[in-house]
């Protein structure tokens, strides 16, 4: 009996730790975490209700105490769908379970049936969660969301056997068979067995939601906050490494929006920001399977694996027309921008993307001291005039 009463008093404390955390961490992670913390803190509460409603009668006490258990199980399924970003099915989930626990209060106020209402109860639950298990049971990619749906799965597959153990082993005709059952060390088992599933279950999703925190602490240290490119540090990781003494073939485009400063001096930083955007959209638009990142300013780098340079050059043309062609009134510009590009290959004896970037640079240096708005390839004499508007070959 001891150990009964210390698991009783022990379980509302660690599904409310775990909640607590959940909502913590719900500052750094998806929209699922807040619905998890959601979830066991009010199966915390629905475990610590006996205790703390000892006082109701008893009716009211199994009335009431399905109530935190309907919005546990309705806020993991809500966690599940949103973490797989499927439909949250939010009303009719809502109506069915609102539902349930009429049908379940009829069964206690009218029929005083207490088999009929745990057997309701926990199949209305298994129910509940089973359908988002279901929604997103082929959206589990990694590892991590496997074991989160695997768990979930879990609890769905115990709830119902629980269920099924009730109805055999009790009778509906013989109070004294649901009394013995109760009291059971098989259903005290049962009862340990679910909680600790449900403590396993918070394991993995703890474990969800770190990695969540990590991919979105790793993402903004690789990515350029305003355009959500790559920045030095994740163009780096992103692009191949030299094997065997050589650098994957491929082509390097360099991009810089000509007399950016004069934008800002003229039209405001916030104006300047917008231009920035709209050259990265530009360019992730025209160069198409590129590793892009904004290297700083207005200056953008683009690594283009395995095509030529003529290629390359096409779509860096590509790319200058639209920037030239885009309009800026919306922004309360009245004017349009240029930018220029220099393009080269990697070589042979390139040790990393740096040897081709560098070699690129001096091409976009040779566009910007001959007339700028232009599209400059490695080996071209510097050009006279004004660029052409057609496509480089």
């Amino acid at each position: 009996m001891e150990q009964t009463d210390n698991f009783a008093y022990l379980l509302p404390f660690i599904f409310l730790v775990f909640g607590l955390i959940f909502l913590i961490a719900a500052r750094w992670s998806d929209g699922s975490a807040r619905y998890w913390g959601s979830g066991y803190i009010c199966a915390a509460i629905g475990f610590a209700f006996p205790m703390l409603a000892y006082a109701l009668p008893v009716e009211w006490q199994a009335v009431i105490a399905n109530i935190p258990f309907f919005a546990a199980f309705f806020f993991y399924g809500q966690a599940l769908l949103v973490r797989f970003k499927r439909p949250t099915w939010f009303l009719p989930r809502l109506v069915f379970a609102i539902l349930a626990f009429v049908a379940i209060t009829w069964v206690i106020v009218v029929r005083q049936d207490l088999r009929s209402q745990l057997a309701l109860g926990d199949g209305s639950l298994a129910v509940l969660l089973a359908f988002s298990v279901a929604a997103v049971w082929r959206h589990a990619r990694h590892v991590i969301d496997r074991l989160l749906v695997g768990m979930a799965a879990l609890v769905v597959l115990e709830t119902a056997v629980r269920v099924t153990a009730l109805l055999a082993f009790t009778s509906a005709d013989d109070y004294a068979s649901l009394d013995q059952f109760l009291s059971s060390g098989y259903a005290f088992f049962m009862q340990v067995g679910a909680s600790v599933i449900g403590f396993v279950m918070a394991l993995t999703v703890l474990g969800s939601v770190m990695s969540d925190v990590i991919t979105g602490h790793r993402r903004a240290a690789e990515h350029d906050p305003l355009t959500d490119l790559f920045n030095r540090r994740g163009f780096e990781q992103a692009v191949p490494t030299a094997g065997g003494g050589a650098f994957p073939a491929g082509a390097v485009v360099v991009g810089d929006i000509d007399h950016f400063k004069q934008v800002n001096d003229r039209f405001g930083h916030a104006a300047g920001d917008h231009v920035i955007i709209g050259f990265a959209q530009t360019l992730r638009a025209n160069l198409a399977g590129a590793a892009l990142a904004r290297f700083g300013g207005e200056e953008f780098v683009a690594f283009l694996p395995g095509i030529s340079q003529a290629e390359a050059a096409r779509m860096a043309e590509q790319a200058r027309m639209a920037f030239l062609a885009m309009g800026w009134q919306q922004h309360g510009i009245e004017e349009t921008f240029s930018a220029s590009f220099g393009v080269s290959m990697t070589a042979p004896g390139d040790h990393s993307v740096h040897d081709a970037i560098s070699r690129a640079d001096a091409c976009l240096y040779i566009a910007k001291n001959s007339g700028r708005n232009r599209v400059i390839i490695e080996g071209q004499r510097p050009p006279e005039g004004p660029p052409p508007l057609r496509i480089v070959s």
